[in-house]
């Protein structure tokens, strides 16, 4: 007996509770559909109107975080620069240097350098110890002869064991990407003078 009025509860009360929810949504009123996150908003009344525009926790408002600047700044990294412009023929001006090279990326990507520029993944940029900032070196890839002009803009590498650090597009170019570390000979070069 009472499992029969149960179930005979149970279905009054599915029947009822729709036409109950559709009274409350007035026609050319669209209710907004909450999220998962918020909390259903809290109804007056006299109006039927929401209390509120601002959500509240616990009695205190939420204020919407903004970007954080550090994702702004991969954002703008992430953008593609302007293309390298076209330097000319080059000369060397400085001692061949012969060492291990290797390449910093992902987590380095849009963070600032010692020039202050941002790292990205489309410049041939080198770190260096000694050579000056914004200063041209051909870096060549002594296995396989590959070889490309960068732009030295941060300080480095880490470790005392490696010449040279360079970008993400200079290790595409040396074809070093898979190995990680390759053997390279380092030049600072310079533009050559017109004839």
């Amino acid at each position: 007996m009472r499992m029969q009025r149960a179930i005979g509860l149970s279905l009054a009360l599915l029947v009822v509770s729709p036409a109950a929810m559709a009274k409350q949504v007035q026609p050319g009123h669209p209710q907004p559909v909450p999220s998962i996150k918020s909390k259903p908003a809290k109804v007056e009344p006299t109006t039927g109107k929401l209390s509120g525009k601002r959500h509240r926790a616990r009695d205190k408002a939420v204020v919407h975080a903004k970007p954080r600047p550090r994702m702004e700044a991969r954002r703008e990294a992430a953008q593609l620069p302007p293309p390298d412009q076209y330097i000319g023929p080059m000369q060397v001006i400085g001692t061949r240097e012969v060492g291990a090279a290797a390449w910093y990326g992902g987590y380095h990507l849009g963070r600032r350098m010692a020039s202050g520029d941002r790292l990205d993944a489309v410049h041939a940029t080198a770190a260096h110890r000694s050579l000056p900032l914004h200063s041209l070196v051909r870096v060549t890839n002594l296995s396989n002869g590959r070889s490309i002009i960068a732009t030295i803009t941060d300080r480095g590498p880490v470790s005392r064991r490696l010449l040279i650090d360079v970008s993400p597009s200079c290790a595409d170019q040396l074809d070093m990407k898979r190995s990680g570390i390759a053997t390279v000979a380092v030049e600072p070069v310079a533009p050559a003078p017109p004839h």
